[in-house]
């Protein structure tokens, strides 16, 4: 039995969800037969949203191949000074990169 109050409780609300129906068959039909449609229009379309493509966007450079080996070389000859002469390949070497750099430089300048 319930006593009369004044004050009013809130109920506790539940979770309702009202399910939709998917059918992805009828979906992928649907989605064919417009781009047939528009196939057989002659429109032009960029995006197949059903089709993957597995295509390079960015090619890669000529000289990729050239740098990574001028670099794997580089590398190999540094631990192979360091291994024989010591820390002083390593003082050569950040010698040489400011003349290097300045020589890139003065080129793009001068032209």
């Amino acid at each position: 039995m319930k006593f009369p109050t004044f004050i009013k409780v809130q109920k506790y609300k539940r979770f309702e969800i009202a399910p939709r129906y998917y059918d992805p068959i009828k979906e992928e039909i649907e989605q064919r037969t417009a781009r047939i449609a528009r196939e057989m229009e002659g429109e032009d379309m960029t995006y197949v949203p059903s089709k993957i493509l597995f295509e390079r966007k960015v090619t890669s450079g000529a000289n990729a191949g050239f740098l990574q080996m001028a670099i794997a070389a580089l590398l190999g000859l540094l631990v192979v000074g360091w291994l024989y002469y010591g820390n002083t390949v390593f003082y050569l070497f950040w010698l040489a990169v400011p003349v290097y750099l300045y020589v890139r430089i003065r080129g793009r300048f001068l032209k």
